[in-house]
């Protein structure tokens, strides 16, 4: 998939909401890449859509040396038009995102992150744009805390597996992730069933009942 189809799919992937996305894989036989409830955008408002950049990391101790090294070269990793997708392997003490790393990842190129974990500097985030969706917040620093150990490749947040390239897709409903195989197709799927949800809505509102309307166009 080159870079020009990737730019295509995440513009239209961003206009579609993500319990469409969720139906269609469930209807694949897909029925296990809806994340976490629990992972939320920090308002309702916050979208995310794009390729996953894939991280990982595990909870630290104070005797082990910090992460500066690792950081800088994942941050400096970072492709243009990804969404940062954090594995955090259900550490519960820290942030593990803020602003820096937000400015970082944005210099980057990257449109958002989703964290199996925490972000603190919700409000300079907020500021800046950078959508983030997360399981808490907190203002304890990683550092020493949690610590980098990988990037780039399969990971686990919220009970999915995200491989690299995979599409990411998150609104005020959750995060969905779409195999990077089935991205062409499942949009394709997704974007005819908005046309069929339009006619089913306006023969609703016209004073259909939902019984006809439904076995008409079986959306739901």
């Amino acid at each position: 998939m080159d870079d020009e189809m990737i730019a295509d799919l995440t513009a239209r992937y961003g206009t579609v909401y993500s319990g469409a996305v969720a139906d269609v894989l469930d209807k694949r036989g897909y029925r296990n890449q809806i994340v976490d409830g629990a992972i939320q955008g920090v308002t309702l408002e916050t979208r995310v859509a794009g390729p996953a950049f894939t991280c990982k990391g595990a909870p630290a101790t104070d005797l082990e040396p910090d992460d500066w090294d690792e950081r800088k070269q994942f941050l400096g990793s970072i492709t243009s038009g990804s969404i940062v997708v954090v594995d955090t392997s259900g550490d519960h003490r820290a942030a593990h995102w803020g602003e820096l790393m937000s400015t970082a990842a944005r210099g980057r190129g990257a449109t958002g992150v989703v964290i199996d974990g925490a972000t603190r500097d919700v409000t300079q985030m907020l500021s800046m744009g950078f959508p983030a969706f997360v399981r808490y917040r907190s203002p304890a620093s990683s550092i020493r805390r949690w610590r980098i150990s990988g990037w780039n490749h399969p990971v686990v947040i919220g009970g999915v597996t995200v491989r690299p390239g995979d599409f990411v897709i998150g609104d005020a409903d959750g995060v969905v992730i779409v195999p990077a195989e089935l991205a062409v197709e499942v949009l394709e799927e997704v974007e005819s069933l908005a046309v069929s949800e339009t006619n089913m809505r306006q023969e609703l509102l016209e004073g259909g009942t939902f019984s006809e309307v439904f076995d008409r166009y079986h959306v739901g």
